[in-house]
């Protein structure tokens, strides 16, 4: 049985980054959208985005009139997304914003959308960056 410990460990490891990335997500109703999404339909529709980079990544460049709640204060400040439009998590990659969604959707806002690539696919779409704060 010592002899499988590494590969055991590796399948749970491997099991649960596809469960928080991807599986529990989708299960809570969790959509992803692309930036030619973003383009093409919710540009122009109401919608909250938030973005939950760390401060220093904010800083560096968001998206203008994105509401800012780093990951690791999302619990605690739920309540300042509304409840009466969709929202759209953003971060640098998708990563952390797949965890931001799948926690907004739990708590029961819907419909909640991952934007995925994060801020390098919003950028590379050529939507806009705002500096600072």
């Amino acid at each position: 049985m010592h002899e499988y410990g590494p590969q055991v460990f590796l399948t749970i490891v491997v099991g649960w980054i596809l469960w928080t990335r991807m599986l529990a997500p989708k299960l809570a109703g969790v959509h992803g959208i692309s930036a030619e999404d973003y383009m093409t339909r919710w540009r122009n529709e109401p919608h909250t985005l938030v973005d939950v980079r760390s401060e220093g990544e904010w800083q560096n460049g968001h998206a203008p009139g994105a509401l800012h709640i780093p990951l690791q204060e999302l619990s605690r400040r739920m309540r300042e997304i509304p409840d009466n439009k969709p929202v759209i998590c953003i971060c640098a990659s998708g990563n952390r914003s797949s965890m931001a969604s799948y926690a907004i959707a739990k708590a029961g806002r819907k419909p909640v959308y991952n934007f995925s690539g994060g801020m390098g696919a919003w950028s590379g779409a050529g939507l806009p960056v705002k500096q600072g704060a």
